[in-house]
């Protein structure tokens, strides 16, 4: 289904935008403006109507990570409407998640440094999730909120992982779920949105994943 936009503020200029050049142009130079792609009009007009997106019950794991290296997870455990907690949270490299844990072709910090250099961003989404999986408790049924596709589509076999390293990832991170007897979902989530229409979580989670994977990244430089 294709996606729209809306925008929720200023007023001027609120409404639903079928396609992204449209919605810019709205935007463009407007002080304030509060827009961002959503999957559906029923989700546009539930914005426009001040309800906003949030978390349903249960336990939340967002990952992103990116071309330096960095990586970042957030843990959020959602108990009812009213409570909601970060268990975990916290920005890394790539060879501070990976180094020492035994994933075949990844043994040393040169072969994960000339992973990342040609691997770039993937490799570090794949260290988010592999983190992620590691800081879950034990026994937990989790979702996985990433907004590079490759994670959910490696891990629930959409994609066939090609590459001989990420395939080792993609298997060590199984091993993981069957080892520490995790229950793993996974939600594609549209990243690197500098703003958002209303009440997101998702986009909020999201982007807090992706500072702490900014600021890991930027110790990398």
């Amino acid at each position: 289904m294709p996606k729209v936009y809306v925008v929720t503020a200023p007023a001027r200029i609120r409404g639903i935008y079928t396609s992204w050049p449209a919605c810019e142009a709205a935007v463009k130079g407007v002080g304030g403006a509060l827009f961002q792609a959503v999957a559906s009009r029923e989700q546009a007009e539930a914005m426009l109507r001040g309800e906003g997106t949030t978390l349903t019950p249960g336990l939340w794991a967002f990952v992103d990570g990116n071309h330096l290296g960095g990586v970042g997870v957030v843990i959020v455990q959602k108990a009812d409407e009213a409570e909601e907690s970060i268990l975990e949270e916290g920005g890394f490299t790539v060879v501070e998640v990976l180094a020492g844990a035994g994933i075949a072709l990844l043994t040393s910090k040169k072969a994960i440094d000339d992973a990342l250099g040609r691997l770039r961003n993937v490799l570090a989404e794949l260290a988010a999730l592999y983190l992620a999986l590691k800081l879950c408790p034990e026994g937990a049924a989790v979702t996985v909120v990433h907004d590079y596709e490759g994670v959910g589509a490696w891990m629930e076999g959409r994609w066939k992982a090609k590459d001989p390293v990420v395939a080792a990832v993609v298997a060590a991170c199984r091993a993981l779920i069957d080892g520490r007897r995790l229950r793993a979902a996974y939600r594609h989530q549209h990243g690197h949105q500098a703003s958002w229409a209303g009440r997101d979580d998702f986009a909020a989670y999201n982007a807090r994943a992706d500072a702490l994977a900014t600021k890991a990244g930027d110790g990398v430089r």
